[in-house]
């Protein structure tokens, strides 16, 4: 599966917005050779957008990135890696592809238990030969309790590979991804994982998550209580995904449908879909997320909210985020400052 991300230098909106990248992530198509056990996509493979319906919306995103900042942003790739070859390596190189991200699930006996045997070598051959070309290249890790345990282990196998960086994310229990329920961290559990990795990261190899809880832990003061979105959850924020049969979501992870680039422009369901509207007011949240201080910088990851919910038969794409480790006395505002209590 090939997917493309489309970037855009930060966006001030006004001024009361922190920077941040506006990102579309593009499916180019749902095939790949692998059969990852967290992998978000189930069994049905929706009618593909044909190369020049393809080349067609993109100059149509490149269209309305340019109304807003007036120039055409960066791209770069997600993969496996295993089918990467040396000249993908060059071509990638020669057209100024940014970043290039590769999963790495940990050491190779692990990574291959989770995508498939014989996947390790196939990704760090990839590895090779896009650093050796001179690209800039990311491992991506999802965590779960499959790997937490290996994340040092796992930043020691990226550096010796090559790869330029390490990012975390959490694994989403949709798709295939939905027996994996069971091994989502508790709470605790990933704020000591994200703790442990952020004490990895150095100035010659960085070590994050673009995860809102992570964003927590980096946190120092919470922003006052608004219902004006400035940063977290990219979801109908500050990305959006496009799939291969042209249909728009606020997050692949998510999996519901804001419009469709064959009817409507990405410009337009970008600012009228209701579902999109809905993901950016504090109105539509309930509970623990809704009334938290740092929902404006935060909201959970409401993939995982979503798909957690589904799995208890209750289906909302506005819960809890489960693996949120804040006690309720410390996401509301105290009477006093309109600060949360430490």
């Amino acid at each position: 599966m090939s997917q493309v991300k489309e970037l855009k230098e930060p966006i001030i909106a006004s001024s009361a917005m922190t920077r941040f990248d506006f990102f579309i992530q593009w499916h180019l198509t749902e095939r790949c050779n692998l059969h990852c056990r967290h992998c978000y996509q189930d069994a049905r493979r929706p009618k593909e957008m044909t190369a020049e319906e393809v080349k067609h919306q993109i100059d149509g995103a490149t269209e309305m990135f340019k109304a807003w900042e007036g120039e055409h942003g960066r791209t770069a790739l997600m993969t496996n890696g295993s089918l990467i070859r040396r000249k993908d390596a060059q071509k990638a190189f020669s057209l100024g592809v940014s970043d290039i991200q590769v999963s790495l699930e940990g050491p190779a006996q692990l990574h291959d238990a989770i995508r498939g045997r014989g996947s390790f070598v196939l990704a760090s051959r990839g590895v090779e030969y896009l650093a050796s070309e001179g690209n800039r290249v990311s491992a991506n890790m999802t965590l779960s309790r499959l790997n937490a345990d290996k994340i040092e282990e796992t930043v020691s196998v990226a550096k010796n590979l090559g790869f330029c960086r390490m990012g975390l994310s959490r694994v989403v229990p949709c798709g295939s991804g939905k027996s994996l329920i069971e091994s989502l961290l508790t709470p605790g559990e990933l704020k000591d994982a994200y703790q442990r990795a952020m004490a990895l990261s150095s100035p010659s190899f960085e070590v994050g998550s673009g995860d809102p809880l992570a964003g927590v832990l980096s946190e120092s003061t919470p922003n006052p209580t608004s219902n004006l979105t400035l940063s977290g959850c990219s979801a109908a924020f500050s990305g959006v995904t496009v799939c291969s049969d042209g249909s728009v979501m606020p997050c692949r992870r998510i999996g519901l449908i804001a419009g469709n680039l064959k009817k409507s422009s990405l410009r337009t369901i970008w600012a009228s879909s209701k579902l999109l509207w809905q993901l950016r007011r504090r109105e539509s949240y309930s509970g623990k997320c809704g009334e938290c201080v740092r929902w404006p910088s935060c909201r959970g990851c409401r993939a995982i909210a979503y798909a957690y919910a589904a799995g208890q038969g209750k289906p909302d794409l506005f819960a809890d985020d489960p693996q949120c480790w804040l006690a309720p006395s410390q996401v509301r505002p105290t009477e006093e400052s309109g600060e949360s209590t430490p």
